[in-house]
């Protein structure tokens, strides 16, 4: 299954199933990509407009003809753990987690532990698992970008206080308790929040 927020609301990309539309929600069998981008367009532009759901037999194929139409821009980052805590950022005035864009020559894990360290001014990362990649679309110098953003558990023991990236739009980064995310849930994006519950249902 694929999952892209379009404007904080998703189309999900679905292998071919029995499904139902309820309010607020679309379901599209077997779309082509051009009824693909004409409800993302949608997605964008439609308050009233929740969720999409492309259901396919080919759920890869789907998506590739999705892909092929933006400008796709890789990104990599991490969820840091320290005991019970978690590592996050507050970027414009939402909470979220630190993350960049793949330079040339890197690898993922690479970009990750460099992201974190440079936004959030930590060291002593160690590298874990990885979690998933997230997706979403923006404008990008004039045309539709697709970030893909790859995701990396990882731990620390920093002791210091971490000191946030302010030329990148940073203004705060704090270690939150895993069990008291409520705040972070309510103030961040859909992407991030299904990233944490991907993440906090499988640890």
């Amino acid at each position: 299954m694929y999952q892209i927020f379009i404007n904080e609301k998703p189309l999900h990309i679905l292998p071919a199933k029995k499904s139902a539309a309820s309010k607020g929600h679309i379901v599209l069998h077997e779309p082509g990509v051009k009824q693909l981008l004409q409800w993302a367009r949608r997605l964008e532009e439609d308050d009233s407009l929740l969720a999409v759901y492309a259901v396919c037999r080919q759920p890869e194929a789907c998506f590739a003809a999705f892909k092929a139409e933006h400008k796709n821009i890789d990104a990599a980052g991490g969820l840091v753990c320290r005991q019970d805590d978690l590592l996050f950022i507050k970027r414009f005035g939402k909470w979220d987690l630190p993350k960049g864009k793949v330079e040339k020559g890197e690898k993922l894990e690479e970009t990750a532990v460099r992201e974190v360290e440079e936004e959030c001014g930590v060291q002593q990362l160690r590298l874990g698992r990885f979690i998933a990649t997230t997706y979403h679309t923006y404008d990008f110098q004039g045309v539709r970008a697709l970030k893909h953003s790859h995701w990396y558990e990882m731990e620390c023991d920093f002791k210091d206080v971490p000191k946030p990236q302010t030329e990148e739009g940073i203004t705060e980064v704090c270690w939150i308790n895993r069990y008291q995310l409520q705040e972070v849930f309510s103030n961040t994006y859909g992407s991030i929040s299904a990233l944490l519950n991907t993440f906090l249902t499988t640890d």
